[in-house]
């Protein structure tokens, strides 16, 4: 190191040029500045003390419990719903029946989207921002999105008023009832 310093003195006798402070930086401090402390640093080591002193989020409170165990059942439903209210939409937004094999991925991608965009206003209108309520939520989609035509092959008449008598035909001829999967 001191024969690096000897070298950027020969080459830099009036001190160090802009891009060598970096290297300059890099070396070892010398005996004189070995005392010294650079204030940033020390500033740096403050932040960070700083901020492992802060608490950690306690658990929830055992008065709130039962208003939190709720909380996470409506998220879940919530989940649920929001992938009814997509295929809802697409079927009389678009008009094209379940099943198409045209378009398969298409709609399913379509349906995975338009739920995720109400699941999250629905997050902002109630608030599910900690970790355990958007996993419900999402669990929900996904159970939604894979048993969605057990209750239509249950109550077809009443899906036939909300979607349509050709619609639900098609969900009861391509799906099985008692076998969970995506159309």
């Amino acid at each position: 190191m001191i024969v690096c310093q000897l070298a950027f003195s020969a080459i830099f006798p009036s001190g160090w040029p802009r891009f060598a402070v970096f290297w300059r930086k890099l070396l070892p401090m010398d005996s004189l500045n070995a005392s010294q402390v650079d204030p940033r640093f020390a500033a740096r080591v403050a932040r960070i003390q700083e901020a492992r002193a802060k608490p950690v989020p306690a658990a929830p409170k055992k008065r709130e419990l039962p208003t939190y165990s709720l909380s996470l059942v409506a998220a879940f439903l919530i989940g649920i719903f929001v992938v009814f209210a997509a295929r809802y939409a697409r079927f009389h937004l678009t008009g094209t029946l379940p099943g198409a094999a045209a378009d398969a991925s298409n709609t399913l991608v379509m349906d995975f989207g338009m739920a995720f965009l109400a699941g999250f206003v629905l997050r902002q209108v109630f608030n599910f921002k900690r970790p355990e309520h958007i996993g419900a939520k999402s669990f929900g989609m996904g159970l939604g999105a894979f048993t969605m035509h057990m209750p239509v092959h249950l109550s077809p008449g009443l899906f036939s008023i909300l979607f349509s008598e050709a619609w639900v035909n098609q969900v009861l001829r391509v799906t099985e009832a008692t076998k969970p999967g995506l159309f």
